[in-house]
């Protein structure tokens, strides 16, 4: 995900989207669990829902679930990206199934899949590139080779809107875009924990180094390893934490290109900014920038000899996936086995539709849309929308603690928020990119050359739009600050998300939920630092910052408090964003759910299969997020994620809403009840 955004109508429109939605939701199909969108069988009825509402509505699935082989975690976003993969396979199976060259899909599926063809070329398609990299002789090379998007690299580059004027774009520089790409373990931590599985794992990651490089015929594979990790080593101690990494203001340094040098010495930036295939630039913004500070001062203290295994190394092993199966298993030994548990990994087939789906997400889009997202699913989750706007806006107005400049900033925010829902109706279709069946590695490269050059379009004009940064086949949502825009793939619109023949309270406590959090992101810690136009300024008075903190408190020591693993915590702090956007979420999904149905003439204390309306809401919030974790998993949240996992974000939630204790009857003594006094209330 590009790191300027977060990743899950008009009043005048409203009334025949209403229409639409009232048709949309009339008629129940038989194929929808319980019959209107809810999995009853997996439900505890016997447990008290206020003691721990998350196994009362998913005990069974829990309990008789299996997560797939290669999944440390397992839940009802992996299984709704699976059947979409399934769907993919089909039409790449039609793709497949047409001549030789008439389909760019096949093309580029069959250089992945083609695994004899690949093991017959050896390294020959990348020879060419590590015999460049091991003649390096200056920094400038180093410097130039970093810019490459497959490389390893202590900087990345990305071009995106301006965040303290968003009538322009910037080239960005900084370390999230690099996705990894600064060290080789997972975490930071790894590289700096005493205990005795984090030292063999490091142990491990060297070995994996030095059997790279002797595979590749470079010599000295052992002593190169070792120099890797203690390189490694050095930027990982640099790195922002994850609370700095999400904010804002901190992540925001505008400065000319010519002060670079002064503030970053040591590294070359004329030579890295020359090869991004960026055109030249006056003015970047520097995300990031203390870490690349840093880095930049390792990088002139490192050897050149060290740079170039590190080179070497982490390019054979980005590249691994498409080099010859010794490669493939040995990257799968260290990064799947032995640091994430696994035994087993996912088919080369499913593997190869990701492939496909990440490198020409649109075309894949488009087919999907037209063999499983018919026009009329669109309308539905279009018809839901005006009702989530109306609903936030009337929160916003009723916010006894806003100031009325900050209010009406924050209603000009909402009202001004696009929604981008299903898919757009531009989609590329790579014609300009050379695809061939038989050059895996070369069609990426072009890829990614034109992506950049799709980019530095925005460099020369201004006022051309951004395009969708996620595809229509992506099970996955986010917002955008700078934008102010929330997306919402038509991946993401499937059971038991959204179902345009589910129940309406279902629908809205799962989607609507999901996309009251997204919309929430404009408003969160975060998000309120960016006005109606996305543009990074103080626009919050002291005053109302003030009572907002004081609110984002009470959640922050909630969390704070949940220990999924014994003696380990979660960061309320750092997760604090994403359970402020869920809680945000459900309260406005609610308000939203209430207004559809006032709309309707539905009566929301009317029962199905003894559930009233805001009951079946709440359900539908609960059954999204069930999922399986391992310890590593659990492990791994705590220690990292923004999310966090899915118990909490059920239960954490519920707690502080008193709609739910009055649908469920929770009372004093249950072990979710929270007084009154001591719940979080946001808007």
């Amino acid at each position: 995900m590009n790191r300027a955004r977060r990743r899950l109508c008009t009043g005048l429109a409203l009334l025949p989207l209403a229409i639409a939605t009232q048709r949309a939701f009339a008629a129940p199909d038989a194929q929808t669990a319980g019959g209107w969108g809810i999995d009853l069988a997996s439900m505890q009825t016997g447990l008290a829902p206020g003691d721990d509402f998350y196994t009362y509505v998913n005990k069974g699935w829990l309990d008789s679930a299996v997560r797939p082989a290669g999944y440390a975690q397992y839940n009802e976003l992996n299984a709704m990206f699976l059947r979409t993969q399934a769907r993919i396979r089909a039409l790449l199976e039609d793709a497949v199934a047409q001549p030789p060259g008439s389909s760019r899909l096949a093309d580029l599926y069959t250089s992945y899949t083609d695994v004899a063809a690949i093991d017959r070329a050896g390294l020959q398609p990348i020879q060419a590139d590590l015999d460049a990299i091991m003649a390096i002789d200056s920094a400038d090379g180093v410097a130039a080779r970093m810019a490459h998007p497959m490389s390893h690299t202590i900087v990345g580059a990305y071009v995106f809107l301006d965040a303290g004027d968003t009538r322009r774009s910037l080239l960005h520089l900084d370390q999230q875009i690099a996705g990894g790409r600064v060290v080789g373990l997972p975490r930071a931590s790894q590289y700096a924990l005493t205990d005795a599985t984090s030292a063999a794992q490091r142990a491990a990651y060297v070995d994996y180094i030095a059997q790279t490089l002797t595979r590749a015929g470079i010599e000295d594979g052992a002593a190169r390893g070792a120099a890797v990790l203690a390189l490694e080593t050095r930027l990982s101690a640099v790195q922002w934490s994850a609370e700095w990494l999400r904010d804002r203001r901190r992540n925001y340094h505008l400065m000319p290109v010519s002060a670079l040098g002064a503030y970053a010495p040591g590294f070359p930036w004329a030579a890295y900014l020359a090869a991004t295939g960026h055109p030249p630039v006056d003015t970047i913004v520097l995300n990031t920038d203390t870490a690349i500070r840093d880095c930049a001062a390792i990088f002139a203290e490192t050897p050149l000899d060290t740079w170039r295994a590190y080179l070497a190394f982490h390019w054979i092993h980005n590249h691994a996936h498409l080099l010859p199966t010794p490669y493939q298993d040995a990257s799968f030994q260290f990064y799947g086995t032995t640091l994430g548990g696994q035994t087993t990994r996912r088919s080369r087939a499913d593997r190869g539709l990701q492939f496909v789906s990440q490198n020409l997400p649109e075309l894949v889009g488009a087919h999907y849309i037209a063999q499983v997202f018919p026009p009329d699913r669109r309308d539905a989750i279009d018809a839901m929308a005006p009702f989530m706007k109306q609903a936030f806006r009337t929160r916003i107005e009723a916010a006894d603690w806003l100031d009325a400049d900050t209010r009406a900033t924050a209603l000009a925010k909402i009202d001004a928020m696009g929604l981008r829902l299903g898919y757009p109706d531009d989609l590329r279709d790579y014609a300009d990119v050379e695809i061939s069946p038989t050059d895996p590695i070369g069609n990426i490269h072009r890829l990614l050359a034109a992506q950049v050059a799709l980019e530095s379009r925005h460099l020369m004009d201004h006022t051309l739009p951004y395009r969708w940064h996620l595809p229509p086949q992506s099970v996955d949502g986010s917002f955008s600050p700078q934008l102010n825009v929330v997306t919402f793939p038509a991946g993401l619109l499937q059971a038991p998300a959204f179902d345009a023949t589910a129940d309406a309270a279902v629908n809205f406590g799962a989607i609507g939920a999901v996309l009251g959090h997204e919309m929430a992101h404009g408003f969160d810690d975060q998000g309120s630092r960016f006005d109606d136009q996305g543009n990074l300024r103080d626009w919050w008075t002291p005053a109302t910052r003030a009572a907002f903190d004081a609110r984002t408190e009470v959640l922050v020591a909630q969390f704070d408090a949940y220990e999924p693993l014994p003696g380990a915590h979660l960061d309320g702090r750092r997760s604090l964003g994403e359970n402020l956007s869920d809680l945000v979420g459900v309260t406005i999904a609610l308000d939203a759910y209430r207004l559809y149905a006032a709309a309707h003439g539905i009566d929301t204390r009317a029962t199905r299969d003894g559930f009233t309306g805001e009951q079946r809401f709440f359900l539908g919030w609960a059954q999204l997020w069930r999922c399986l974790d391992s310890e590593a998993s659990l492990k791994s949240d705590i220690e990292q994620a923004y999310h966090s996992p899915a118990r909490y974000r059920v239960n954490g939630v519920v707690r502080n809403l008193q709609a739910w204790y009055d649908a469920f009857d929770v009372r004093e003594g249950n072990a979710l009840f929270v007084a009154p006094s001591a719940r979080a209330s946001i808007w």
